[in-house]
């Protein structure tokens, strides 16, 4: 009977054993896959929104952002260029996608319906809120130089005037070609 019983517990024992096979070493493949889609300049806008984050001197959390376009270093400050433009749009991408809170003071309490569309935004100042929450405003210049435009941006406190961030990124002349030919014209070409 004891034999038996050992008999069947070395079965049970021997069934219940299995063989792993021999450890492989797992390789990961870290490859930084392109997340633009969009036009290069996109890029451009993505790395000056990370500087202002990494240079920030303040928790930038509780910092309510207006946006504006970048000028002119030599100019009056009241005009801007398409990659201005451009460059402002992608940036309330860019700094919503790290979590800043970015306020949008061109949008107005009311949609316009037109022939033409339905519109939201106005560059109209009387139909802006004269009061909003914005606590820091992104400013900044464009310098021209022979091979593209040096952009600097800044975050500073709206009351006190303090730089709070700074960001500093160069665009090469083929991207702003890119963007200053045709300023929203369809560009036509010849057939080769």
């Amino acid at each position: 009977m004891k034999s038996s019983i050992f008999v069947i517990a070395t079965a049970l024992s021997l069934g219940a054993c299995t063989v792993l096979p021999a450890k492989q070493e797992i390789t990961q493949v870290s490859e930084k896959t392109e997340t633009y889609s969009q036009p290069y300049s996109a890029k451009f806008s993505a790395e000056l929104a990370e500087q202002l984050v990494d240079n920030a001197s303040i928790r930038l959390s509780g910092a309510k952002v207006g946006i504006t376009n970048l000028v002119g270093v030599t100019g009056q400050y009241d005009e801007s260029s398409p990659l201005s433009l451009v460059l402002s749009e992608q940036l309330v991408q860019e700094l919503h996608r790290r979590k800043l809170n970015v306020l949008d003071f061109k949008a107005t309490d009311f949609i316009r319906v037109t022939p033409k569309g339905d519109f939201a935004l106005t560059r109209d100042y009387l139909e802006l809120d004269e009061i909003m929450p914005i606590t820091h405003v992104l400013v900044g210049t464009l310098s021209h130089h022979r091979d593209g435009v040096m952009a600097n941006a800044r975050l500073v406190d709206i009351n006190t005037k303090e730089v709070a961030s700074v960001a500093q990124v160069f665009f090469p002349e083929h991207v702003v070609q890119q963007l200053s030919l045709g300023y929203g014209q369809p560009i036509i070409r010849k057939a080769p």
